[in-house]
């Protein structure tokens, strides 16, 4: 599948920058034909563009206004008043209408799909899915063949539309804020995490500590106890020897008195 790079658009807006009147709407027509290209904003802005609004060439600055935001449906709804779609550019803005859908769902069932493409089989908007728009990275997704739906994992974004850029950045705003609460509200718990990991050491620094002194107190009380068990032996033998040598001297007085 050919794709037009960013040199290539650059090219084009280069061209637009000094072509004028019917040549400007020439290039339109080769802009919303050429295969991948999918962004026309900065086209819509050219001078060259703009001075075709009023005259008989505005419907192509219609049409090209329609690539950058529209859909096939509301082409044909627009259709009498805009320039005919040659198959590229049909295929082109059934690609664009397919990211417009997967932006705003997630989840599009085959018959949306088919309705909004214009697509008759589910064999050919299956192959316009994998064929056309994922291959060529304009979206990512999966098909579900047996629920009959295509499931969006990413889109590319369109131009946006004039006015629309305020909503956009009321909603980045937004999301600024949400994030920078859930930021607080982490480094919050990162630091009663942190402030309780650090009280949990103390607390078994402590233990440790006391269990230290406990063992030195009681070896300090079994070493007293076994002293003073040694000095009660000793002092039991010593009376024991003074024992037998009392006995010993009755004895030897009551032999010399038999005598």
């Amino acid at each position: 599948m050919a794709t037009v790079t960013d040199a290539h658009l650059e090219q084009f807006v280069e061209q637009g920058k000094s072509a004028a009147g019917r040549a400007a709407a020439d290039l339109i027509q080769q802009a919303t034909s050429a295969p991948g290209l999918f962004a026309f904003g900065e086209l819509l802005d050219l001078d060259n563009v703009k001075a075709l609004e009023g005259g008989e060439l505005a419907p192509h600055v219609a049409l090209l206004r329609l690539f950058a935001y529209g859909t096939l449906a509301e082409y044909r709804a627009s259709a009498a008043g805009l320039p005919p779609l040659n198959p590229a550019q049909e295929l082109k803005l059934k690609k664009l209408t397919v990211a417009t859908l997967a932006e705003d769902s997630k989840v599009l069932s085959y018959d949306l799909l088919m309705a909004q493409l214009e697509v008759p089989t589910v064999r050919e908007l299956e192959d316009l899915l994998i064929n056309e728009c994922m291959a060529t990275g304009l979206v990512r997704g999966k098909l579900d063949q047996r629920e009959r739906c295509f499931e969006v994992h990413n889109a590319v974004g369109r131009d946006i539309k004039p006015g629309q850029l305020k909503n956009l950045i009321a909603t980045l705003s937004d999301w600024h804020a949400n994030a920078k609460d859930v930021l607080a509200g982490v480094e919050e718990k990162m630091a009663w995490a942190q402030q309780a990991q650090e009280d949990t050491k103390r607390h078994k620094e402590a233990v440790e500590a006391r269990m230290e002194a406990v063992k030195k107190t009681v070896k300090t009380d079994v070493d007293a106890a076994g002293r003073q068990e040694g000095l009660f032996h000793v002092s039991e033998a010593e009376d024991g020897r003074e024992d037998m040598m009392d006995e010993d001297m009755r004895s030897g007085i009551g032999s010399k008195r038999r005598r």
